[in-house]
């Protein structure tokens, strides 16, 4: 046992505090403290005690004897000075939470109430108002070294028990009725002083311990919180990077394939066979597309960043628009797909377009996907819901139906009934997922209710309030993909409702082709050309940059890349808008055609002073929307 008392002593007084032997670094810093608190008030304590002595030894001296007052007094203001060193030589160290400290104070603490117990020694005890009074001070330098030392118990028991016992024993030698009384009362305050002092010491240990755990649970959260943050940042860069890397190459493959088709004849022959295999590259394309989307979709729910856009538009154009997309897949299995849509025509509400379209082309896709043989059945109307309204959408199907203990699975992530190693129905297993958590997100809910062998039903409600015909249709309205940048559609358009096939507006007009790409600037190329514009193509930002910076003005548009060497398309956009601020130019409408397809790239996109953000793979009427916006187009219209 350390420098102290007799191990018999401490169960007396409530054994040793409570610590944890298992977890050196708590215990550590607990000492460390606990030394710390003992420390502090060395200075008033040392003064106090000095200025306390010498005045005593004043006024005590006629009785006890100068020399004898005078002496003690000497020797208690050594030991305040000795204390006073002690606490500097502790200052300086740098292992202040060292055991040896804890030893060295108590032997501080013994010396110094050794000395102030010695005046009880040279008490007269038949003098009981002397005794009175050095008894009183001594009873008060025991009150302060408790409050004090109330930290630890081993000092607080080197100052009392040196300081009360030789009083207790003078007044006890007397033998008469004060003698008893005054010994004993001594002797009873000290166990009481130390009785509190050992309570005081469990409950600051206690305190301690919480304190240090709750900072070391704190630390452990924000080292947590940095590094969820850290994961979650490279996670978002990773699936920025590949989307963008997918998206690239993707939009090249998709592009050239709808050149290719268009141009390939649908009469019988081997140019027949040519252009179905090119359309099933281009189908190919699209679901991998797809995949993609789900993918940004999935990643955005999970990190909580799904934004709702709310606008007017045309619920009932919209639904008529889904079921004519999906009529075609179902009527290719062989399927009917009917729909009853109970709402006026047009009806004009409040909500996200795009997301609800996405929702819709889900649950259609779905039903479609695993049906064999029969119909689906879409039907919509109105319910009502407090002060506004809910829509419902009901999609039924004849498919294969699901198992009752599967309902519950079914909109968990990645999850597919048929989950077997070689599945029948391929698809990543996000889509109902993503309708589930876009339709709460929109204060709505889906939900699904199934028989094996007879079919499922979809129930989608979303609250839709009813607006006012605005002024102008808003072509958001209309317009599949245009609304929704960051997402593809989850099923493709047919085929025939590409430029080659329909009259298509035809414009005039001087594009700036801005693609370090070939490919995907020859996709582009020819796109832009069959709509009567003329395209001017430049590989990097810093060549752009350099064919703006002219007074002439030759082009209308600017179509602008993102990711290029030498000149990145946010840099050189923001120059050419400060070049034309200082040359007090109207500004040319820049257009970001990039594979960076996140809703925050489109807000940066913005933010650098771009009019608009078209992502790749993008579809011809996904440009003729842009175009739309930022061009005038011609009376005259481009036919098939």
């Amino acid at each position: 046992m350390p420098f102290g008392f007799p191990a018999f002593m401490l169960p007396l007084l409530g054994g040793e505090p409570h610590t944890e032997p298992e977890d050196p670094e708590l215990n550590r810093q607990i000492r460390g403290e606990r030394i710390r608190m003992l420390f502090a008030p060395t200075v008033p304590v040392a003064l106090v005690s000095a200025l306390v002595c010498v005045a005593l030894a004043v006024a005590i001296s006629d009785q006890t004897g100068r020399s004898w007052a005078i002496a003690w007094a000497v020797l208690c203001v050594l030991a305040s000075m000795v204390r006073l060193l002690h606490l500097r030589a502790y200052r300086r160290s740098s292992q202040r939470d060292h055991p040896m400290w804890l030893q060295s104070l108590t032997l501080m603490c013994a010396l110094h109430g050794s000395c102030w117990g010695l005046i009880g020694m040279m008490m007269p005890i038949e003098d009981m108002v002397t005794s009175a009074v050095l008894a009183s001070t001594l009873v008060g330098a025991c009150a302060i070294g408790t409050f004090t030392l109330q930290a630890h118990l081993r000092p607080n028991l080197a100052t009392n028990l040196p300081t009360l016992v030789p009083a207790s024993l003078m007044l006890l030698s007397r033998q008469d009725t004060y003698g008893f009384f005054g010994g004993l009362g001594l002797l009873s305050l000290m166990a009481l002083m130390l009785f509190e002092s050992r309570r005081a010491e469990r409950r600051i240990t206690e305190l301690l311990w919480l304190r240090f755990t709750t900072d070391r649970i704190a630390r452990e959260r924000t080292h947590a919180l940095v590094l969820a943050q850290r994961h979650s940042a490279v996670k978002d860069q990773f699936l920025a990077t590949m989307s963008h890397e997918m998206r690239t190459p993707l939009h090249g493959i998709l592009g050239l394939a709808r050149l290719l088709r268009d141009r390939l004849p649908e009469r019988p022959g081997v140019l027949h066979e040519s252009r179905h295999q090119v359309e099933l590259i281009e189908r190919a394309g699209e679901h991998l597309l797809h995949i993609i989307n789900d993918v940004l979709d999935f990643s955005r729910i999970e990190a909580g960043k799904l934004q709702i856009q709310h606008a007017t538009f045309d619920l009932r154009t919209l639904i008529d628009e889904i079921v004519e997309l999906q009529r075609v897949t179902a009527q290719e299995k062989g399927l009917r797909l009917l729909a009853d849509v109970r709402l006026p025509h047009p009806c004009w509400v409040s909500g996200d377009a795009s997301r609800l379209r996405q929702m819709l082309h889900n649950l259609l896709g779905n039903a479609i996907k695993f049906t064999d043989v029969g119909e689906i059945r879409v039907r919509v109307a109105t319910e009502p819901q407090g002060a506004g309204s809910t829509v419902a959408f009901h999609v039924q199907d004849t498919g294969v139906g699901i198992p009752s203990d599967q309902l519950g699975l079914i909109f968990d992530a990645f999850h597919q009934v048929d989950g077997s190693f070689v599945r029948r129905h391929k698809g990543t297993g996000l889509g109902l997922t993503i309708t589930r958590e876009i339709a709460r997100a929109m204060g709505g809910d889906v939900a699904c209710d199934s028989e094996v062998g007879k079919g499922s039903v979809f129930t989608l409600k979303v609250p839709l309030h009813p607006m006012a015909a605005p002024a102008q249709a808003p072509a958001a309205a209309v317009s599949p993909v245009a609304a929704m940048p960051a997402f593809g559609m989850a099923q493709a358009a047919p085929a025939g409702n590409e430029i080659g096939a329909t009259a298509v507006p035809r414009f005039s007009g001087r594009i700036l082709l801005v693609e370090d790409n070939p490919v995907n600037a020859l996709v582009a190329e020819a796109n832009l050309a069959r709509l009567g514009l003329d395209v001017t193509r430049a590989e990097d930002g810093a060549q752009a940059l350099s064919m703006l910076q002219h007074l002439e003005r030759p082009f209308d548009l600017v179509l602008m890349d993102l990711q290029m060497p030498e000149l990145d398309g946010m840099e050189a956009t923001r120059r050419l808008r400060c070049w034309e601020n200082d040359q007090r130019l109207e500004p040319i409408p820049v257009v970001a055609l990039t594979a960076n397809a996140l809703s925050t790239d489109r807000a940066r996109c913005l933010s650098a002073g771009m009019d608009d953000h078209l992502p790749k793979p993008f579809r011809v009427e996904e440009l003729l929307a842009v175009l739309q916006r930022h061009l005038p187009p011609t009376a005259s219209a481009v036919a098939a």
